[in-house]
Order: C-alpha cells, then sequence, then structure tokens
C-alpha cells in the first residue's frame, strides 16, 4: 500500500505543470531618479528636481545647501534665468491667439522709434533669435524704451532679418514690451494674468517680489559675485537689462504645472499652437530649443544667473518632463539631467541617437587672472558665452558655433576665434581660446 502510494505521488509530481516564471518587473524609475540626484548631491549639485512621465510626478528630490546653510525644500523658489524665455514666448503665443497681435508684425507696429533699417524685423524673428542685430548688442537697461531702443538695434541687422540665428537676450526685453503694450498692462502683470493664472502657478513671481507667504526662498552660491537670494535682482532692477529674457522666481511644482500648460489644448490650442515648437534656424522654436534627441522629440531651455541654474526638457514623444533648478551656478547640471532621462527612459526600444553638438562644452570656467568663462547651450549647434573678467570689471559676450566639420569657432562680435575643447575621460573639462599669437585657456569649475 506505502508503494502505491509513493508512487502515485511521483506521477504527480511528474505531471503537475511547473509554475510559471514571474514575469519581469518594471524599473523602478522613481527610485531611479532619487538614486541619481542624491548621487549628484554627493558631488557637490544643490538644488531640487523633478521628473514627471504622463503629466505625473514620479519624483521629487531636494539635496545639498543653500547658501545660508539651510536645505532646500521640494518647494523652494529659484530664479529661472533665460528658461523665462519660454513664458515669455507663451504670453505672446497667446496675445496672439487672442487677436491681440501677429506673430508676423513688424515690431515697429508696437514699438514708437524704431529705426527704418529694423523695420523688416518681426515678433517671429526675436522670439527665434533670428532678427539679425547681434548678441554683442546687449548695453542699456532702465525703463525707459526711448532711451535703449536705439542702444539695443544700433547698426541695424547684420543679417536679413529670418536668415541667421544668433542668440540676442535683448530681442526678449522688446518683447516684453510688445506684450505689455498689446495686454495694455505692465509686462509682470501680464504675465500673471496670461500665463501664471491660467496654469494654476501660485507661487510663481518676479525679481524685486515679495516671497508668497510662507515661501522658501533659495539662497544662490556665485563665483561671478557675493551669494544673492533668488529674489533680488541680479542686475540692480527689473528693467529692460533682464525684463523678458530673465527673472522669474518659481518652484519645480509650478515648473510642472507650466509644462502640463502647454499641453492644455483649452490655454495652447489656438491657431500658433503648431508653430510654438516648430524649429526655425539652429532649431530654436518660439522660446524653446527643439532637437531630437536619444528618446525622440525634445523641448528645452537652459538657464545660468549669478547663483542659480536651471533647465527645462520636454519630451514631446512621451509626455515626459524634466526640470532642475540648482542655487549654485557652478554646477554641471547637464550631467544630472542626462542621468535623470538614463534613469526614465533607459532599455526603452524606440531609442534614436542624436548627437550632443555644443552640449558637453556648457558650464562654468575659470581662466587667466580670475576671469571666469559661462557658457549655455542655445541651440544644437550654437551656445552663448560671456567671459566675466574680473567681479566689476567687463564682460565680453559673444556666440560658440559649431561648423559642419565639428569645430568651434567664438565669435565676439569684432572677429571669430577659433575655440578648442579640452577632453579628458569622455568629458570636456576646459577650453583653449585661440587669439592669434596668444591662447587663453579656460578650466571647469
Amino acid at each position: 500500500m506505502l508503494e502505491w502510494a509513493c508512487a502515485l505521488l511521483i506521477g504527480l509530481l511528474v505531471v503537475q505543470p511547473a509554475d510559471p516564471a514571474p514575469e519581469p518587473q518594471a524599473p523602478d524609475r522613481s527610485a531611479a531618479v532619487k538614486q541619481a540626484v542624491e548621487a549628484a548631491g554627493k558631488k557637490g549639485f544643490s538644488g531640487v528636481v523633478l521628473a514627471a512621465v504622463d503629466g505625473e510626478p514620479i519624483a521629487v528630490v531636494a539635496v545639498g545647501r543653500n547658501a545660508n546653510g539651510a536645505p532646500p525644500k521640494p518647494d523652494t523658489l529659484f530664479e529661472i534665468a533665460s528658461v523665462t524665455k519660454t513664458m515669455t514666448a507663451a504670453a505672446v503665443v497667446r496675445l496672439a491667439d487672442m487677436g491681440k497681435l501677429s506673430l508676423d508684425d513688424p515690431i515697429s507696429k508696437h514699438l514708437p522709434g524704431v529705426p527704418a533699417n529694423c523695420r523688416a524685423i518681426t515678433i517671429r524673428h526675436l522670439l527665434q533669435h533670428t532678427s539679425g542685430i547681434p548678441g554683442t548688442n546687449s548695453e542699456g537697461g532702465g525703463d525707459d524704451l526711448r532711451a535703449v531702443l536705439p542702444v539695443f538695434l544700433k547698426g541695424g541687422p547684420r543679417h536679413k532679418p529670418g536668415t541667421h540665428f544668433e542668440y540676442w537676450n535683448q530681442g526678449y526685453a522688446l518683447l516684453s514690451e510688445i506684450i505689455a503694450r498689446a495686454a495694455g498692462e505692465p509686462y509682470t502683470s501680464a504675465m500673471r494674468r496670461l500665463v501664471f493664472e491660467p496654469a494654476g502657478m501660485k507661487s510663481t513671481v518676479f525679481t524685486g517680489d515679495r516671497a508668497p507667504t510662507g515661501a522658501s526662498v533659495a539662497q544662490g552660491r556665485s563665483r561671478m559675485g557675493p551669494p544673492r537670494s533668488a529674489l533680488e535682482h541680479p542686475y540692480g532692477a527689473y528693467g529692460f537689462q533682464y525684463r523678458g529674457m530673465g527673472g522669474v522666481v518659481t518652484n519645480v511644482r509650478d515648473m510642472l504645472r507650466f509644462d502640463r500648460a502647454l499641453a492644455d489644448e483649452d490655454l495652447f490650442g489656438g491657431p500658433n499652437a503648431d508653430v510654438m515648437f516648430e524649429p526655425g534656424q539652429s532649431g530654436y522654436a518660439l522660446g524653446w530649443l527643439v532637437r531630437r534627441g536619444p528618446y525622440g522629440e525634445v523641448h528645452e531651455h537652459t538657464g545660468l544667473v549669478r547663483g542659480f541654474t536651471a533647465v527645462s526638457r520636454r519630451y514631446a514623444d512621451r509626455d515626459g518632463f524634466i526640470v532642475v533648478l540648482c542655487n549654485d551656478d557652478a554646477q554641471d547640471f547637464r550631467l544630472l539631467v542626462d542621468a535623470i532621462e538614463a534613469a526614465l527612459y533607459a532599455g526603452t526600444e524606440d531609442r534614436v541617437e542624436g548627437g550632443k553638438g555644443v552640449v558637453p562644452l556648457v558650464g562654468l570656467y575659470t581662466g587667466e587672472r580670475g576671469s571666469l568663462l559661462v557658457i549655455e547651450a542655445v541651440a544644437p549647434d550654437a551656445a552663448a558665452a560671456r567671459i566675466v573678467w574680473s567681479e566689476d570689471g567687463p564682460v565680453t559676450r559673444g556666440l560658440i558655433k559649431m561648423g559642419a566639420d565639428g569645430r568651434f569657432t567664438f565669435d565676439d562680435g569684432s572677429s571669430k576665434l577659433v575655440l578648442t575643447a579640452i577632453e579628458a575621460e569622455g568629458r570636456v573639462m576646459g577650453v583653449r581660446i585661440d587669439a592669434g599669437d596668444r591662447s587663453m585657456t579656460y578650466t571647469r569649475e
């Protein structure tokens, strides 16, 4: 009897189907993003990061310390510098959809005093940095348009408007005045009505404003000057020297709300919706750099100002979003953003290859006698650069361009100089600018 029972048990074991193999678990993208940010924190990164998929945040991580020693919080306010341009452009698009202006209006229709040689410049040209005005026309400030307009437009376009990309901050200062005149109210209040309030960005303000009740405000560290609060003016006041091109102070959650507003057809579904992310010269659209990245179409803008760096990156084909806000202008945030991107999408099937262009050059460098070189990508083949010779001294501004042969030139408005990347272990660790028989070497911070 025992032998029969044993035989039956063995038979059951033989014919019993095996348990199915467990399905592989999807990677924990939230944990991977947190790990990437914390690893950057151990190397000196200080700030707040948010990553979202399908409009929902999967990770909000704060690491490091403010200049005053306090740790940043998930809702801490940071200045976003040139990322402001994405919001200025959004206000222009909304006004166009309302019939208050046309993107192809000449700027002279909205700004009195535009000289005759600049009357072919349109609003679209300012948005896309194709006005033909050189980026070195960067002097002038205050609140008097009559005073700054001749300085901004001095000499007129070097190239026929619409044919040549050259990053020009002051074009966005002129856009701020066009917004104010079309909206019938100051630029800052127009931005609140047209962009911040419809998007639900209740914590977003400008430099010079008071902090919202109970808000934590980041304190930025800098090699370009003393520490500063995100609400402190980096250039003395919020005049035409900075208005429209920078100066928005916000947090990562409001940045996500702005991303969601851009995807909302009720807000940005009008006749100009299709052109907002339509790339022009050098891939620059209306306030956004548009490129083909490793995981599809990317909309991006970066910002760098004394004490703060920022990057806003949208993944159009995946409805993904990354924002990095940092309170230290010496931090190389590009490495962190790429690490977060890999945490979100590495291993996905439809990866495509995209070139890096000028991206590896981005960062802050120290040169001779303490001068600083600041490089910020503005297109796949172009970067805005400025040399700060001393804390209170002159600033040389220029544009770094990558040629078809992969070589770089630095154009400071008076000459085109050869720029060479100095690489080590697959990373750009410095650059050399050759000026005839003399060269200047800058080492990455």
